[in-house]
């Protein structure tokens, strides 16, 4: 009997810890959540141009920094001065029904952002990620 009790107190104790561990507190954790994130310095430019599906659309601000290939899906890198929502609107409006694309789903966040593409052979998403001086683009590609 004294063991059940002893182990009975035992748990008793864990999950008050646990739950004191989960709660409260407030002050930094909303911080996060009004700070976008510091994602280091820009990366530079990379040299030439992406190699992107026909007429994809670039929207003004775009400086793409680098590309690799893993077996058919391309994924391209780049960032865009200004904020999230400006390059969300943006990339949404432009692979809306035009130039041959259209938008397949979508999804946008307080800090990060994806516009999901299909169209001249292929299907993708555009990945937005905020940061506090720029918007990091990941643009990824893949045959339909």
């Amino acid at each position: 009997m004294r063991r059940r009790s002893f182990a009975l107190i035992l748990v008793v104790a864990a999950a008050t810890f646990a739950v004191a561990g989960c709660g409260g507190g407030g002050g930094d954790s909303d911080k996060g959540a009004e700070e976008a994130a510091d994602c280091g310095e820009a990366p530079a430019a990379m040299p030439g141009s992406p190699q992107l599906p026909a007429q994809f659309p670039t929207p003004s601000g775009v400086t793409y920094t680098g590309q690799e290939k893993d077996g058919p899906t391309t994924k391209v890198s780049g960032y865009r001065d200004g904020d999230l929502d400006e390059a969300y609107d943006e990339y949404d409006s432009a692979l809306d029904g035009k130039n041959g694309y259209s938008v397949t789903d979508k999804e946008k966040e307080e800090d990060d952002a994806e516009v999901n593409f299909s169209g001249h052979g292929t299907t993708g998403q555009v990945k937005l990620q905020e940061c506090s001086d720029r918007t990091n683009v990941t643009i990824t590609v893949r045959p339909a």
